[in-house]
């Protein structure tokens, strides 16, 4: 065997070495094996069940905050004021003031004069739901 063909071997013995350990290298790259990290202790994420709020949870969800809010034809930023106002700059309107409440596990909102909408109220774990509306806290 030459030279060049021995170096070749020692070269893919060593790299097949090294793919199979099991533990993080210098870098801090962790190897995953079955889809488990070598950490077995790690806790998994939990799925949330969507879940319709009372009128006081979303009283206290809500109330004294800022959310990021999308629908289908806009988004933007929502405060909810303890006194019941609340303010928003839309992406595309700009901004606004309008009123809420919580009414029998529904929010109602008036915007600019328009007439009130209640829409059902959930959390889905990861952001609360107000009829078409996507709420996440900023």
């Amino acid at each position: 065997m030459t030279d060049f063909a021995r170096c070749v071997l020692a070269v893919g013995v060593a790299l097949m070495i090294a793919g199979c350990s099991n533990s993080p290298d210098k870098s801090g790259i962790k190897f995953l094996s079955g889809g488990q990290t070598s950490s077995s202790n790690a806790a998994q994420p939990q799925a949330q069940p969507i879940r319709m709020l009372s009128a006081e949870e979303i009283r206290t969800t809500l109330a004294g905050k800022g959310w990021q809010y999308t629908r289908s034809d806009s988004s933007g930023f929502v405060t909810y004021n303890a006194d019941g106002s609340l303010t928003y700059q839309d992406d595309v309107k700009g901004e606004g003031r309008g009123t809420w409440s919580a009414v029998e596990g529904q929010l109602c909102q008036s915007l600019a004069g328009q007439p009130t909408e209640c829409s059902e109220f959930k959390s889905t774990g990861d952001a609360y739901h107000a009829g078409k509306m996507r709420l996440v806290g900023i």
